[in-house]
């Protein structure tokens, strides 16, 4: 076993927490909302989990990227691998900018019981989820296939 395994293992280990991290919790949420205000608490405890987790574990797979494809790693720096650092940035940017917000929003909108406020910035977060997955899989696309 040399470092360029073990970057590699670390990268993608990474990368599938990633996957994961916006999985469970878009639904939670919309399910709390439609279940009534007391079963709120539990889901946006789990949604600032997920963020949180969609954010480290993001950080981690273009660190442990970087570093695998870097001359210390000995992995392949190709057009593909750019590609997918953008992908997987723009992921990010995605996080910033439309899901943290709408978590701020629902919560506040439910903090102050407007289920109907919390209702609709809660619409936002399939979006999220959706868009996040599809830039996790191009990504993982442009990094696999060589071009």
């Amino acid at each position: 076993m040399n470092l360029s395994n073990i970057l590699r293992f670390l990268h993608i280990l990474a990368a599938a927490v990633w996957m994961g991290s916006a999985l469970f919790w878009p639904g939670a949420v919309r399910r709390a909302l439609a279940a009534g205000q007391a079963f709120l608490g539990p889901a946006l405890a789990q949604a600032r989990t997920g963020l949180g987790l969609d954010l480290w574990s993001g950080a981690a797979t273009i660190a442990f990227g970087l570093v695998y494809a870097s001359p210390a790693g000995g992995g392949p720096l190709r057009t593909g691998i750019y590609v997918g650092i953008v992908l997987a940035l723009a992921r990010i940017a995605l996080l910033f900018g439309l899901a943290r917000p709408a978590l701020a929003k629902l919560t506040a909108a439910a903090a102050g019981g407007d289920l109907a406020g919390a209702n609709a910035a809660a619409k936002t977060l399939p979006a999220y989820a959706g868009s996040a997955h599809l830039l996790w899989v191009l990504a993982l696309a442009t990094m696999v296939f060589s071009f």
